[in-house]
This record gives C-alpha cells, sequence and structure tokens, in this order.
C-alpha cells in the first residue's frame, strides 16, 4: 500500500521563513521597552537602578533621573549613552551630569557604586504621551520614562534677562540682539527696563544673545534656548564700561518753524566712559546758507565750540540752526558731529521751514486834508507779502469818529495770492456839524488767516467861501473902527 506524500502539507513557505527572520533581526536591532519586571539589564557587571524612573512633565521642561550605578565587576572604564526612539525626531537633549559637569564615561573599582544624573531636556512641541529612554553603561542598561502631560506646540517662549554693571549696578536701555543660530540671522531685538531687566516673547529656537550699551563693551552669550510655553532665564550679564564713550541725547531732533524764527534744540552729552574727556562740537554738509551754534544752556547767548565733561557726568546745551534770510518752504536736514578723545557721534537735526502768512497795507500818504462838507476819498493797496498761499476772504473796514460816514470799495475780496496786491477805495464823509481839527481814522484789513491795522490822520477845514467872508467881514470891522477913532480923535 502507497503511503501518501506529505510533504508539502508539513514543509515551511520560503516567504514565511524570510519574514520570521526579519522579526527576529528586528527584535535584536531595535530597543524595545521592557517589561514591568525588566527594567534593567539581568546577569552583567554594571547594575543600575533609580528610585524615580518614571516622571511627568510638560513639554519643554527637564526630567532628572538619579542613577546609581554598581560595578559587580572588574574596575574599567564605562562608556555611557543613550537610545531613544523619539529623542532626535523632537529635538531633545540628553546627557549625564555629575553636578555641574556633563560626563559620557565612568570608572568605578569593583563593587564601586556611584549616582550619576540623566538630564532629559525634552522640546516645547513634544506632543503629550510617555516616551521611554534606554540608558547604557558599559554592558547595562536601564529603561526611564518620560510622561509629557501637556504639549506646547506652536506656542512662543518668554526670553529673561537681567543686565548690570561690575559695581552691580543695574543698566538702563541696553540693547539685546537675538540671533538664530541656525542661519545667523538677527530675528529680534529688545532693550532693557530702567531696572536693568529684559522680557521678550520670542519664537522657539537656539539663539546667541549680543548684549550691548553705549558706553561698554558688547558681551555675547550663545547657546541661548527658547522653549515655547516656557520662561527661560539666561541670568545676569555684566558689562564693563570703555574708557571713552559718550552719550548724546536731543529732546526733539526734529523742529517746525516759519522762515523768520530759528530753531533751537536742546542737547545732553553724557560721559558715561571711565576717563574725563573733553568734546569737540561741530558739523558737517549743511545746507546751503545755513549756519550751527552751540551755547551752554547755563550761559545762554554765549557761542562754545568744545566742552569738557568728567565721567560720569552730563552737559546741557542748545544748538541753534540759522537759516538764510531768503529760505524757502522745506524740510532741511542739519548733521551735527561732536568728537572725542576716541570717538565720533553723528547726530541728525531735522528743521522744517513752514510758510509764513503776511498782509501788508500801503497808502500813498498818511495824511490827507478835507474841506468842511466835503468827503474825502483816497486807495490803500493790501498785498500778500507771505509765503504761505493765498490769502482768503480779505475784508477791509473803517473805525472813524462818531457821526462819519465811510464807504469801502470792494468790501470783500475773495483771494489774494502769495506776492499779489488789490486795491481798495475808501471813501470817507465828515458830519456837517464838525469842528475843524485834525482827526484819526484807522483801517483794519482782515482775512482768514492774517490781519494789519493802519492809522491815517484827516484835517478837516472850514469852506473857502465862509473863509473869504469872515475876512471880509473882519476888514469892514477893522475899517470902522478906524474911521471912528479918525473922525473922534479930532475932537
Amino acid at each position: 500500500m502507497t503511503r501518501p506524500d506529505t510533504r508539502k502539507r508539513g514543509g515551511t513557505s520560503p516567504l514565511l521563513v524570510a519574514a520570521l527572520i526579519l522579526l527576529a533581526a528586528a527584535l535584536i536591532l531595535v530597543p524595545q521597552p521592557a517589561a514591568a519586571d525588566q527594567t534593567a539589564s539581568p546577569d552583567t557587571n554594571i547594575g543600575i537602578t533609580c528610585d524615580l524612573p518614571g516622571q511627568i512633565i510638560e513639554a519643554g521642561e527637564t526630567a532628572k533621573f538619579n542613577l546609581r550605578v554598581v560595578n559587580n565587576g572588574q574596575e574599567n572604564n564605562k562608556k555611557m549613552w543613550v537610545e531613544s526612539f523619539d529623542s532626535e525626531k523632537l529635538d531633545w537633549e540628553i546627557r549625564f551630569m555629575d553636578g555641574e559637569t556633563e560626563i559620557n564615561k565612568i570608572s568605578l573599582p569593583p563593587n564601586g557604586s556611584k549616582t550619576v544624573t540623566l538630564v532629559v531636556d525634552t522640546s516645547s512641541d513634544t506632543p503629550a504621551g510617555e516616551y521611554a529612554v534606554r540608558v547604557h553603561i558599559g554592558d547595562g542598561w536601564y529603561w526611564a520614562y518620560v510622561t509629557i502631560s501637556k504639549t506646547h506646540m506652536g506656542e512662543r517662549g518668554t526670553l529673561k534677562l537681567s543686565v548690570v554693571d561690575r559695581d552691580g549696578e543695574k543698566i538702563k536701555g541696553a540693547t539685546v540682539i537675538l540671533v538664530r543660530t541656525a542661519d545667523h540671522i538677527s530675528v529680534d531685538q529688545v532693550m532693557s527696563t530702567a531696572d536693568g531687566k529684559v522680557s521678550a516673547d520670542v519664537e522657539p529656537g537656539k539663539y546667541t544673545l549680543k548684549i550691548s550699551r553705549t558706553g561698554y563693551k558688547e558681551v555675547e552669550k550663545k547657546d541661548v534656548r527658547i522653549k515655547g510655553g516656557i520662561t527661560t532665564d539666561a541670568g545676569t550679564v555684566m558689562l564693563e564700561k570703555a574708557l571713552f564713550a559718550a552719550e548724546i541725547t536731543l529732546n526733539s531732533p526734529v523742529i517746525t518753524t516759519t522762515a523768520d524764527k530759528k530753531p533751537r534744540y536742546d542737547l545732553t552729552i553724557r560721559n558715561l566712559g571711565k576717563s574725563d574727556d573733553t568734546f569737540r562740537l561741530g558739523f558737517e554738509h549743511l545746507p546751503q546758507g545755513w549756519f550751527v551754534r552751540y551755547e551752554a544752556k547755563l550761559t545762554p547767548g554765549t557761542d562754545i565750540s568744545e566742552i569738557f565733561i568728567k565721567s560720569g557726568e552730563e552737559k546741557a546745551l542748545v544748538v541753534e540752526a540759522i537759516p538764510p534770510y531768503d529760505v524757502t518752504v522745506g524740510e532741511y536736514r542739519i548733521p551735527l558731529v561732536i568728537d572725542s578723545s576716541a570717538d565720533s557721534y553723528a547726530e541728525n537735526l531735522t528743521a522744517k521751514i513752514k510758510g509764513s502768512y503776511e498782509l501788508k497795507v500801503y497808502a500813498d500818504q498818511y495824511q490827507y486834508s478835507v474841506n468842511k462838507g466835503d468827503s474825502l476819498t483816497f486807495t490803500i493797496r493790501i498785498t500778500n507779502a507771505g509765503n504761505a498761499g493765498t490769502l482768503t476772504n480779505v475784508r477791509t473796514v473803517i473805525s472813524a469818529p462818531d457821526g462819519w460816514n465811510a464807504v469801502i470799495s470792494p468790501e470783500t475780496i475773495a483771494g489774494i495770492p502769495t506776492g499779489e496786491s488789490a486795491t481798495v477805495k475808501l471813501q470817507v464823509l465828515p458830519p456837517g456839524n464838525i469842528v475843524a481839527s485834525e482827526y484819526k481814522i484807522s483801517v483794519k484789513v482782515k482775512s482768514d488767516q492774517a490781519e494789519k491795522s493802519d492809522d491815517f490822520r484827516v484835517t478837516v477845514r472850514e469852506q473857502s467861501l465862509v473863509a473869504v467872508f469872515g475876512i471880509a467881514l473882519l476888514l469892514l470891522i477893522g475899517g470902522g473902527v478906524y474911521y471912528m477913532f479918525r473922525k473922534y480923535s479930532r475932537r
């Protein structure tokens, strides 16, 4: 009887064999979390234990594991390294520390022991969850676990810093430039407050901090790591004073005024250097026709070209920019140059000359005569002598003694452009019973932008016929008196 052929049913498929081989290799090559009852390597010369093998932190915080290492074999240098499924892709920083010293090897005598710290510095964008880290020391290994309770993905971090001088005094106005380590690009700039503190919201990443202040030597602080949702305290930075340095302060570097005035700027020089210094006061490349003069604020009117300032002290000055007589409307740059023993300081002033409205009134004469009962007619010329634009709604008003009548033609002029003039006719009539004498008439010309007043004198005379009759009457009376005197004097 022929036995049935069972080789096909009992044989193993080549594909299945290959899969089993790959799986075995993966289990050997890739570290896997140990079972709950086997967190450390058994049967080795190095024993590793930890009282707290699992820690819960927020993303961006640091977990620290105190590892107790025992040498059960011969004395030897043991290399230390870490395996982790996630540390590289999550940009974690993992290191071994002995106090403040980072280490990568340990040497223990037989039966000797030592405690080292495993530092796991997580990134702020790590997702919530549990992560395993396997520690290797010699032929021993140990599993540590980090649980992220909260992620700070997409959040900005906070940088804190204090800036002081060698004496511990807080430095106000220190500039902190953040240079990204990855591409060496300056991404932000902040300044210290009056208490020397710096606080800024920053994108997560590694930075080099460049801290500087006028009068001090620049300091760099490298590899400062900012994490989202976390406050990074970069500590205290001390700046050292330079031998010669100054700070120039302008209360208002831009002044707007009219062409008939001289812009005056308040300027303060503070000697920040370690040494006393003399500062030379000057300017360069002024606009055509302009001039600059300096004066000490405490002694106005006195021109100065240099000033001595002791270390740590300051002096207040006034800078006067003098425009040419025919300056036009516009913006003018006034560059100042102040030289010390070591440096030259440039400050730019700006003078904005705006147009001015000026109204002028002219007449052929300012003394007139008129007979009693007659009217007086004269003209005035109104000129726009400013440079700011057209004078609009120009009106003329006469102020005369009681009983006088006045006629103005035209009473209103719509507009007088810059540099042009207009003529107005004025007619005044004194009252009939006026006493012959001299009278004052005031003329005021108003516009929407400016006004001008002027005075005129008017002498009112008796009419010429009345004067003749008066003279004849006086002659007649005089003749009668003479006749009577001659007639009766003989008797």
